[in-house]
């Protein structure tokens, strides 16, 4: 399949796992613009019929400075938070004009509580480079490979609501199938280090990974209640990926098998009233995927 392809299919396949939660949907393409589901109250079916109507092949100039100025329009009167889940390969033309597509994603950021899921398949460092600005616009903003995106539902849920990592469908808490406890990983406040108490359940993970090809592994992120949601969010993000590069880089296992996801403070597990609580919900809580 072509890359185009692969997305549809994909987008295709996760909308029949999505629950209706009464949250708004649109889908779009920028090459060129076009609305295929105007921004309304989801409906599977509907959206079913407008992913199956999207094209095979693109067309036109891949103008981000144009999308993100029409996702303006998009998001104007919304409220809650919006994920933008944008499939790129990162080729962009440059259109002159005051402000590049990285500022204008940042004046939307600025404007509404948005996260920007920017799903790549770049290649060139040119490309990549392009991506990377975008994903970069807040905390909550990421890249993620398409590679990684289609074969991990995790992202995709995980951008449009928090609930206990174990609690995705095909996950299984890290005891039930390594053979010992990892029920969540504790940091100190404001701390992304992972403690030497832990590295040991860590390697035994990265062990039973290496012995099972097709496990994979999800470490999502929390804090406690004390700061502001930005720098929660920034603080979850470097725990979770703290965990995801100990496993990747310290026992080789491919980044590809990590599914990092971060969630500031929601979903405590525990009062924030007390310092005890507060500790609980200071975490990395991990579950591991691919296992039949």
């Amino acid at each position: 399949m072509t890359r185009i392809q692969a997305a549809r299919k994909l987008l295709i396949e996760r909308n029949q796992l999505l629950p209706d939660l009464g949250f708004n949907a649109g889908l779009y393409t920028y090459t060129p613009w076009k609305a295929y589901y105007g921004m309304q109250r989801y409906d599977r079916d509907q959206m079913d019929r407008a992913l199956n109507a999207l094209p095979e092949r693109g067309s036109g100039p891949g103008r981000l400075q144009a999308a993100m100025s029409n996702l303006r329009s998009v998001l104007a009167g919304l409220s809650g938070r919006t994920a933008v889940f944008l499939f790129t390969d990162g080729r962009s033309q440059r259109v002159l004009g005051p402000k590049s597509a990285k500022q204008i994603a940042q004046s939307i950021a600025s404007d509404h509580n948005v996260c920007f899921y920017v799903i790549s398949s770049a290649v060139e460092r040119t490309e990549r480079r392009i991506v990377q600005a975008v994903s970069e616009i807040n905390a909550c903003s990421r890249v993620v490979p398409m590679q990684a995106f289609f074969t991990r539902p995790e992202f995709t849920t995980g951008a449009l609501f928090t609930v206990q990592v174990t609690s995705y469908v095909k996950l299984t808490p890290v005891s039930e199938v390594v053979g010992f406890q990892v029920p969540d990983i504790f940091f100190d406040f404001n701390k992304v280090n992972v403690k030497s108490v832990f590295k040991d359940d860590l390697g035994k993970l990265a062990m039973f990974l290496q012995e099972n090809p097709n496990a994979y592994a999800v470490v999502s992120g929390f804090t406690d209640n004390i700061g502001s949601e930005e720098v929660n969010l920034m603080v979850s993000k470097g725990r979770a990926l703290t965990v995801a590069n100990y496993l990747t880089q310290m026992h080789n296992i491919d980044p590809l098998r990590v599914v990092p996801l971060w969630f500031g403070k929601s979903n405590p597990t525990a009062p924030n009233t007390t310092e005890n609580g507060r500790r609980l919900n200071r975490r990395v809580e991990i579950a591991v995927g691919g296992m039949e």
